[in-house]
Formats: C-alpha cells, sequence, structure tokens
C-alpha cells in the first residue's frame, strides 16, 4: 500500500473535493483521481461516490480515513523522533489532561527545568480521551491522566491523589454535608463527554449503582474555568478536582460540601508506551514525578 495513495485520499476526504484537493497536493486532477483509483483497487472497495457538492466517503471510505489518519500521524511523529535523534537534542512533549495540565503541571516543568536547564519540554493540554489517543498516535511521549487505562501497550503508574470536591456558590444556605440521594436533586454543571473529571463521577456512580442519567444534569462545558464561573455567579453546583479549585476555595469565591455515602477519589496516572525506547530526558523527567512527593505540584 502506497502511503502517498493514504495521503492523496484523506486530503480529499478532508475538503470533500477532488479539485481542492489537487491545488492542496499541487498535482493534476487526474493524477489524484488516478492515485484514488488505485487505493480502491489495492483495498478491493469504493472509498468515494461523487455528488453535485463534491465528493462523500463511502463506510468503507469511512474507516480508511479513520486509520489513514492515524498511520500518517505516526509516520510524522517517526520522522520527527528520526530527526530528533539525528541532531542529538532530546525533547519530551507531554500530554495531560485539563485538570492536571493547567494546574499542577506547568510547576512541575518549571521545577524540573530549575534542574535541568536546557531541557526542551512541550505541554499539549487535552482532555482524558483526547490525551490517550495523542498517545497511541504517538504524538506526545508522556500521559499524565486522571483515573484507570486499560489500553494494550500502555503502562500507568499513580502518581498522586485527587478527590473531585461539591462546589458551590458562596452564599449557598443549606448545610454543609449533603446526601448521596440531594446531591441528585442539585442542578450539576459537569464536564464533556471524555473529561476525566466527568469519568470519575460515573465510576463513583456505578459502584452505587448508579449513572449520570440519575443525576439533574443542568449544564455541560469542556472547560474548568468556565464550570466555576458559572457556579459562582449561581447557576448550579458541580464536582470538581480539589486540584482545580484550591485558589477559589482560599480567597472564598467557591465553597466545598461534603457529600456522604459516596467517594469520588481518583488517581493521577502517569502513562507511556511499553514497547517504546525513552530518551534520557523522558526517563529523567518520569523519574523526577515518580520520586519527588513534592514534584507533583
Amino acid at each position: 500500500m502506497n502511503l502517498a495513495h493514504i495521503q492523496a485520499f484523506c486530503t480529499v476526504a478532508q475538503v470533500k473535493s477532488i479539485s481542492e484537493a489537487a491545488r492542496i497536493l499541487h498535482i493534476s486532477q487526474s493524477s489524484l483521481s488516478y492515485q484514488i483509483q488505485l487505493l480502491e483497487n489495492n483495498l478491493d472497495a469504493e472509498l468515494l461516490t461523487r455528488t453535485n457538492k463534491g465528493v462523500e466517503l463511502t463506510e468503507v471510505g469511512e474507516i480508511v480515513y479513520e486509520y489513514g489518519q492515524t498511520l500518517l500521524k505516526l509516520v510524522e511523529n517517526m520522522k520527527r523522533d528520526i530527526e530528533s535523534w539525528k541532531s542529538g537534542h532530546e525533547h519530551l512533549i507531554v500530554g495531560a489532561s485539563s485538570s492536571i495540565g493547567s494546574y499542577a503541571l506547568p510547576c512541575t516543568i518549571y521545577t524540573f527545568k530549575e534542574k535541568y536547564p536546557g531541557a526542551n519540554i512541550r505541554l499539549l493540554v487535552a482532555n482524558r480521551e483526547e490525551t490517550i489517543q495523542r498517545l497511541l498516535e504517538r504524538s506526545i511521549d508522556l500521559g499524565l491522566i486522571e483515573g484507570p487505562v486499560e489500553v494494550p501497550g500502555l503502562v500507568t503508574r499513580g502518581v498522586a491523589e485527587d478527590e473531585l470536591l461539591l462546589i458551590v456558590n458562596p452564599s449557598w444556605q443549606g448545610p454543609d454535608t449533603v446526601t448521596l440521594k440531594e446531591l441528585r436533586t442539585l442542578p450539576l454543571i459537569i464536564r464533556e463527554e471524555g473529561s476525566g473529571t466527568r469519568q470519575t463521577i460515573a465510576r463513583a456512580l456505578q459502584e452505587q449503582g448508579l449513572s449520570l442519567k440519575d443525576l439533574n444534569v443542568v449544564l455541560e462545558l469542556n472547560s474548568n474555568d468556565a464550570i466555576k464561573s458559572a457556579v459562582a455567579a449561581g447557576h448550579g453546583v458541580s464536582l470538581l478536582s480539589r486540584l482545580t479549585v484550591k485558589a477559589e476555595l482560599g480567597s472564598g469565591t467557591l465553597k466545598a460540601l461534603k457529600v456522604e455515602g459516596i467517594s469520588f477519589r481518583t488517581t493521577f496516572n502517569i502513562v507511556y508506551h511499553r514497547g517504546k525506547p525513552m530518551n534520557n530526558l523522558q526517563k529523567r523527567f518520569c523519574r523526577f514525578i515518580l520520586s519527588n512527593p513534592k514534584a507533583f505540584c
């Protein structure tokens, strides 16, 4: 299978136009159409259907596009690692879920670079599922996320313990402790599908024989800061990592309540490929986080 044919097909799939894809790839339309035809012959399947508006992916085309994107990213990342090896300049790309990447890792990386001033580290923040996907695509070298990971080929090691707190507007007039039954009636603002915070809530509820459908979810947001602003404005309550609300609890702009009958504890884990060799920088960073209790700040 020719990698250039896959790249050509993925470009067409992205722009949904043979002529536009040909312009992007700097080749003729006939040459591009021929490459797509060769790929279809190789796979013995039709990948595109022509319409008045351009082209659409067939069901097989959707499958090929998904795998093709992953394959192209793997090749790109392989070339990056080879160039890094040739230059002798080690680098580290760390991916992290929102709670960890926005509130803990900047301090960690700063402390690490004080010890190793020449370290070349890049941090990419996304939600939990996106971070795992980037790790599988090898777009990042290490991941830091909440909760367990059961993906073949990935290794997880616990870094720190955390818990979700029920946060409310500081003008809250109710008791400082609520029951699980009472929690189910409160207007809850939660993170989006794929986030580690949401997974922690779902896992805790499952242990009680419940699900997210049993909660009074009024709003879903993909940002911890947006959720904190909504709660502070009195639009609802939320369950967020202690790490993300430490400053607000200290300043009094948010208040935390206890929830009886359920535990929202979780573990922050470092995740990496089982079979991928680490360079010296990557090894040092792993040791720094795993062996130094104060490193993960």
